[in-house]
């Protein structure tokens, strides 16, 4: 039988942005299960969200909390797009009426405590969990992570990386991204606080990381914007054979090459060597089938596992909670 698929929390990530865009794009956990023909359920405990979500979508039943939801369905897929404090409650939940593939919104939790309960219960139902890292489950930047995992840039010289809107919120996209790419953060140093709109819970800020497996650690510079006047996400991996570049909030890849300068006799520069465009209009779709594929069996676990939204978690936490540095 066809797998069945709810939604949790019909917010932004969860089904509005596909309501109000005009264009082809897939933005949200509706739209994903809704494009592989699986979406059975949405739950929203605001009415008016709910029934707009519902009326766009159509043919989805409408229930007011997830523990309604679960009285009535049976359900195979569920993603949790709840604010981040009601996670384990949804999950706990989830898992007692028989769900085992869950598409958890990141950041994971609010605490490592909460984020290691939802380790610890959903490993012992034997669940799939993957977490909306959504550049994890984009070809483009599979390949990129390949690029510098093969040493196709030499050895790393320096990171450069820009993001705002929040260390938690929008940083741990790049946390996640630097640390699949070049591993674990080992050290870190706040360097200041962005003035800008964010609650104490999530400030921006600018930050000195010590990143990659010990001996071959690497310096990432992470700078924060204001995300009132635009949005920012950028990656720039400086090494001593190439270098690579990530822009447009991550959708241009591009890979230069060391070659021998053909103006100046004696120097080394850099030549673009490879451009590709990271298909961010439908990440959330593909972090969907990636999660489907693990929930068939074919494949052992999903592309961006719990335990690399709690590494994302763990190391952004750290982050927010260090003083910065005095002037």
């Amino acid at each position: 039988m066809k797998p069945r698929a709810a939604v949790i929390g019909c917010g932004n990530i969860g089904s509005r942005w596909d309501e109000a865009s005009s264009g082809n794009a897939i933005l949200t956990h509706a739209g994903a299960w809704h494009r592989l023909g699986l979406l059975t359920a949405l739950v929203d405990p605001n009415p008016e969200r709910l029934v707009a979500a519902g009326r766009y979508w159509g043919g989805s039943t409408l229930y007011p909390d997830y523990q309604t939801l679960f009285a009535a369905e049976q359900l195979d897929l569920v993603s949790i797009a709840t604010p981040t404090a009601l996670r384990l409650p949804v999950i706990e939940a989830a898992l007692a009426a028989g769900v085992r593939a869950i598409l958890l919104e990141k950041p994971v939790a609010t605490t490592i405590e909460e984020a290691q309960a939802i380790a610890t219960v959903t490993r012992t139902a034997g669940a799939a969990v993957a977490v909306n890292y959504l550049r994890r489950y984009d070809a483009a930047l599979r390949q990129g992570a390949a690029w510098v995992q093969s040493g196709r840039l030499g050895a790393i010289q320096h990171v450069v990386g820009r993001y705002g809107k929040g260390i938690l919120e929008n940083g741990s996209h790049w946390i996640d991204l630097i640390q699949w790419w070049l591993g674990p953060v080992q050290g870190s140093r706040v360097l200041r606080r962005l003035s800008d709109d964010r609650p104490d819970h999530d400030p921006t800020l600018d930050a000195v990381l010590e990143v990659g497996p010990a001996g071959a650690i690497v310096p990432v510079h992470l700078l924060a914007v204001d995300h009132r006047h635009y949005a920012l996400f950028e990656l720039d991996i400086v090494g001593s054979a190439g270098r690579i570049t990530l822009t447009e909030r991550g959708a241009y890849l591009r890979h230069w090459e060391v070659i021998t300068d053909p103006l100046f006799p004696g120097y080394r520069v850099l030549q673009l060597a490879n451009e590709l465009r990271a298909d961010l209009e439908h990440a959330l779709l593909r972090a969907a089938e990636d999660l489907l594929a693990a929930w068939r069996g074919e494949r052992s676990v999903p592309s961006c596992t719990l335990e690399d939204g709690l590494a994302a978690l763990k190391a952004a936490l750290a982050l927010r909670d260090t003083r910065p540095d005095p002037e």
